[in-house]
């Protein structure tokens, strides 16, 4: 279990946090709780309902959807990363399944928690909308090498 400077060391280092100092680390540190995964553990399915949001503390968490044909990776969230905000800004479905590929310790931060820090700390609001933005641009592109695959033939249709 990581100690109360651990925590805020640690929330230090991420970017969503860099704008809180003092005494703003120490309450966001007392709302988190610590989750310990091994490798292959479900941390939440598509579609689940959510009302938390994780940071990868240590370990790697995979973000996927599942399609006829397996599985259709969307993103590798490693230390100092964060998913799960989705859900508890706009409180609706999870739009992909998370799964640890290894060992992981994520830090679990409820959505009335979220919205308190973001309420004292607006800056939270600003490093979120700069997430969501650089995965936007990701999705664009994507959609923009799929679209020429599909024009050029080289992309299977279901």
């Amino acid at each position: 279990m990581l100690s109360m400077m651990d925590l805020i060391i640690a929330l230090k280092r991420i970017p969503l946090f860099s704008s809180v100092h003092g005494e703003g680390l120490k309450r966001v540190a007392e709302t988190i709780r610590e989750m310990k995964l091994p490798a292959g553990e479900l941390v939440f399915a598509e579609h689940d309902l959510g009302d938390e949001m994780y940071i990868v503390h240590s370990g790697r968490v995979l973000i996927f959807n599942e399609t006829g044909s397996g599985e259709n990776v969307l993103n590798s969230i490693r230390s100092g990363g964060y998913f799960g905000e989705m859900a508890i800004i706009d409180e609706q479905p999870r739009s992909a399944s998370a799964r640890s590929t290894e060992d992981s310790v994520l830090l679990v931060l409820h959505k009335n928690d979220f919205s308190i820090a973001v309420h004292d700390y607006p800056e939270i609001a600003f490093e979120v909308m700069k997430e969501f933005i650089r995965r936007l641009r990701e999705a664009d592109q994507r959609i923009r090498t799929l679209a020429g695959e599909l024009q050029r033939g080289q992309v299977e249709t279901e």
